[in-house]
């Protein structure tokens, strides 16, 4: 059986914190879903790169998600006005799966309600959004608190990802 973790798209993904992510994953023996509002669809990266998304909220029905990744960019913006996206995301945190977002992805976990009393860290410029939410904002490579993983830009991707596979490992 494999290892299913999510990673969400829309357009304006950040090409590199969804290719990284997904590689790393493959790597590490895991099988990652790409998840959007719409699928079967083609999304476009801000750099240029497309990915398809297979799969919308709704078509994973029964298959058992080890936990979610979310890409930065614009899309987090895109994937919050989803309420299916928006479900899926505090249904994997419910259900004790991970939930790791990097860069502008803390503003989904905002609208998913499940940053209140959560260490977490993003881009800059979401920070008063997840303090507002109820979370301690930390200015770190990666945070870690309970299930939830976050990061702040590109160049910390290798501290993120480590802690995500550790942490879908256990």
């Amino acid at each position: 059986m494999s290892e299913h973790i999510t990673i969400l798209v829309e357009n304006d993904f950040h090409d590199i914190e969804f290719w990284y992510p997904y590689y790393r994953l493959q790597e590490a023996g895991f099988e990652p879903l790409i998840v959007a509002p719409t699928a079967p669809k083609m999304y476009r990266g801000k750099f240029g790169t497309f990915t398809e998304a297979t799969y919308d909220a709704g078509s994973l029905q029964g298959k058992p998600l080890l936990g979610v990744v979310i890409p930065g960019g614009w899309a987090p913006d895109k994937l919050r006005m989803s309420s299916d996206i928006v479900q899926l995301v505090r249904q994997v945190f419910e259900n004790g799966g991970v939930v790791a977002g990097i860069c502008h992805a803390g503003s989904l976990l905002v609208s998913a309600g499940i940053v209140s009393g959560m260490r977490v860290t993003s881009y800059p410029s979401i920070k008063d959004d997840l303090i507002a939410a109820g979370a301690e904002w930390i200015d770190a490579p990666v945070v870690k608190s309970g299930r939830i993983i976050t990061s702040r830009r590109p160049s910390d991707l290798p501290f993120f990802m480590k802690e995500v596979i550790h942490a879908l490992s256990r």
